[in-house]
């Protein structure tokens, strides 16, 4: 998910820097343009026409587009949940593929059943977690509660990308 990486850092950057792009990311055609992304992510990988990475990358992407736009009307300019929570991601991601991903094709037969049993698991399933993401978006008086959806996603993105560099 490079994409979203690189994305979450660029505006974690904007938004400590204030620089003069920040308003038109808040447009309602940056929100038309991350609802259609959304979309195009959510059905190329619901009819698995592109790799989970790619649909996966896009769908992260774009929320975090959605949730800038709707949420800073909301919220004062500067309020550090727009700076610190981009990172978050940013580093989050960016150490989940260093360790985890990267490192997949090392791990024993013990752990690759154990991971396979959570992704069976229908607690944790991808579609769960997708709606999941989309609900807090909507829900702006509980701040947190997108980032813990992020994380779910990120986690779950693992597992997926583990599995699929395992299996190939």
């Amino acid at each position: 998910m490079i994409g979203f990486v690189l994305c979450s850092f660029l505006l974690a950057v904007l938004v400590q820097n204030q620089n003069e792009f920040l308003p038109f990311l808040t447009t309602p055609v940056a929100l038309g343009v991350g609802l259609t992304v959304m979309a195009i992510s959510l059905l190329a990988g619901y009819l698995r026409k592109v790799p989970t990475v790619i649909w996966h990358d896009g769908f992260a992407s774009s929320c975090l587009l959605i949730w800038y736009a709707y949420w800073v009307p909301q919220f004062n300019d500067d309020a550090p949940m727009f700076f610190f929570f981009p990172l978050y991601y940013a580093l989050l991601t960016s150490i989940v593929t260093l360790t985890l991903i990267n490192k997949s094709p090392y791990f024993d037969q013990e752990s690759i059943e154990h991971l396979r049993y959570l992704e069976k698991n229908s607690h944790f399933n991808i579609s769960t977690i997708v709606v999941f993401v989309l609900v807090s978006l909507l829900i702006t008086r509980h701040y947190a509660l997108y980032p813990i959806a992020m994380t779910f996603f990120i986690v779950r993105h693992a597992m997926t990308a583990c599995l699929e560099t395992i299996d190939s």
